[in-house]
């Protein structure tokens, strides 16, 4: 054996330097200076409907643990800024936009779309070119606001061809969540809940009957999602590393097909984030004016407040069959208490997976690998999208 008492003497060789170990809550912490929070701010990622925000408005935004500013100037091009006016803190979100600047409603210093300063009102020996605050790459793509977040210049912009066909019409079907947005990718892989979250649903099933076999395989963007029923129905959805999700969704209308949809989980918080989801439908399929027609008639009788609902329900106030379909969306308020009700990763107790959790299992594996090599200065994994290698299908009924 080698003497043990060498290794602490002073001839003892230099140690090597002590590799930096990750855990999965290191996943659901997204704030500046966190580990996946530096990790995801390498990626595009979707912020607001493009739609909801109009020329000359200005919105507040919660991204990643940080808060910024978007407006849209007048040229009708969409830009984020950090969210205070570098003058005196004031924030920005109460200006108002001058062509394609926005000026602060405090002492009016004005900002262009770099961040830089270019009018200071009151300082009668302007010191503007001194003065810059922080400005984020910024798309419009899919009806969607995109951001980068991330230091120096960003990646190539993603697309997605499927989606920007001419043969396609496309909607929002977006929603929030009061957890981590790592919650609702691990849902994504887990169809065996179905059957029980969803159990009223005319697209369950009796999981010991027709459960279905999971073999997901790590693909080049992320993680392909097989699953087979002993009826022969199966489903295949895409995951793409880190937050996107491709698939053919549930069914939402009698008369309509499957919807294809991506998806984007973006984190406000460590235990908040948004769904960004764009929905493709054919134009040339039948009954769509129909359906679009319906679609909104559904979402005006949805008066009932989901997030305190699920709040309920899970505090035993109440019971989810006592809630009026018509008047919520019943899967969005399913999927919220169980992905709340499950917790962050650091409040759960032990978990015991088995082959139902094939996808949760290695969502896991990934991500530990990918953060422990970002972690350490290694390289890390190029995720790359190619529509030639995407397959989506669904058998829900």
């Amino acid at each position: 054996m080698p003497d043990q008492n060498l290794a602490r003497g002073p001839t003892a060789e230099p140690s090597l330097e002590k590799r930096v170990e990750v855990s999965l809550a290191d996943i659901e912490r997204v704030g500046p200076g966190t580990l996946n929070g530096r990790y995801m701010r390498r990626f595009w990622h979707p912020v607001f409907h493009a739609a909801d925000i109009q020329v000359g408005h200005v919105r507040p935004l919660r991204i990643l643990g940080e808060d910024f500013v978007l407006f849209r100037g007048e040229s009708d091009r969409p830009q984020v800024l950090a969210p205070r006016c570098m003058h005196r803190g004031m924030s920005l979100v109460p200006g108002w936009v001058e062509g394609d600047t926005i000026r602060c409603r405090y002492h009016g210093w004005r900002y262009d779309q770099t961040g830089q300063c270019v009018e200071q009102p009151a300082e009668k020996n302007s010191f503007c070119d001194k003065i810059k605050t922080s400005s984020y790459p910024t798309r419009e793509y899919l009806g969607l606001i995109f951001v980068y977040f991330g230091e120096g210049e960003p990646p190539e912009f993603p697309r997605y061809p499927a989606f920007e066909d001419e043969g396609v019409t496309l909607h929002t079907d977006s929603y929030s969540r009061a957890c981590g947005f790592f919650n609702n990718m691990e849902n994504a892989g887990d169809l065996s809940h179905i059957a029980f979250a969803h159990r009223d649903a005319a697209i369950s099933w009796d999981e010991q009957v027709d459960g279905p076999v999971l073999t997901p395989v790590e693909s080049d963007w992320g993680v392909e999602n097989r699953a087979q029923r002993p009826s022969g129905r199966r489903n295949i959805s895409q995951i793409g590393f880190p937050n996107t999700y491709h698939s053919r969704g549930l069914p939402d209308d009698a008369a309509v097909a499957y919807r294809e949809f991506i998806a984007w989980w973006v984190p406000h918080d460590d235990d908040r984030h948004t769904q960004f989801t764009v929905v493709l439908k054919d134009r040339s399929a039948p009954h769509l004016e129909s359906y679009h027609k319906r679609r909104l008639e559904a979402l005006a009788r949805q008066d009932l407040n989901r997030e305190a609902i699920g709040r309920d329900v899970l505090a035993g106030k109440m019971r989810l069959e006592d809630v009026d379909p018509s008047r919520v969306h019943m899967v969005f308020l399913q999927d919220d208490i169980v992905q709340v009700g499950v917790g962050s990763m650091a409040t759960r107790p032990k978990e015991h997976l088995g082959r139902g959790d094939a996808a949760v299992i290695l969502y896991r594996r990934i991500w530990l690998r990918e953060l422990g090599k970002f972690a350490n200065n290694e390289p890390v994994k190029d995720w790359k999208y190619d529509p030639k290698k995407i397959r989506v299908h669904s058998d829900y009924r």
